[in-house]
């Protein structure tokens, strides 16, 4: 039982520096981005500080929820209307439209969301505070005894 809390320990260690480096680096990982959700446009959908999975498709329909680059900027919203190569999002609780955009600037469509936000995601997504469940995850990990051997304790000749 101790042996299996040590490896699951190092399995959410691993998942959580993972989900953390794809996250702020931006980095995508077979056709998958990490973000988090920085504004309640999409509320009550997407929240603020949800973090939301996002894959390349090689098509996208009316009624997704996908990423643009918009001047360095990634903007959430969903697709409102496909008119030939043009694109038109809009944010769930947004009053009008966003200018028109070409399927090039998408990065994604949102396919899982995680709700995280409110205290506990402000808490988690702050650098300090994973470098403090590592340092505690380690340790729990170390000091966590191991099984003690039941075999003889045959005396070495000096």
């Amino acid at each position: 039982m101790k042996k299996f809390l040590k490896i699951l320990l190092i399995l959410i260690i691993i998942i959580w520096t993972i989900i953390n480096i794809l996250s702020i680096a931006n980095i995508p990982f077979f056709g998958i981005r990490i973000f988090k959700v920085g504004s309640g446009s999409m509320e009550p959908y997407l929240k603020v500080n949800d973090l939301i999975i996002i894959k390349t498709e090689k098509k996208y329909n009316e009624d997704d929820i996908i990423t643009f680059e918009d001047n360095g900027y990634y903007t959430t919203h969903r697709i409102i209307k496909i008119d030939g190569n043009n694109i038109t999002t809009k944010g769930d609780s947004n009053n009008t439209n966003d200018p028109n955009i070409t399927e090039e600037r998408i990065v994604g469509k949102v396919i899982y969301r995680l709700r995280v936000y409110g205290f506990l995601s402000y808490l988690l997504l702050k650098p300090y505070s994973w470098v403090l469940i590592y340092i505690i995850g380690l340790c729990l990990i170390f000091l966590i005894p191991g099984k003690k051997s039941k075999g003889k304790h045959v005396k070495q000749k000096s």
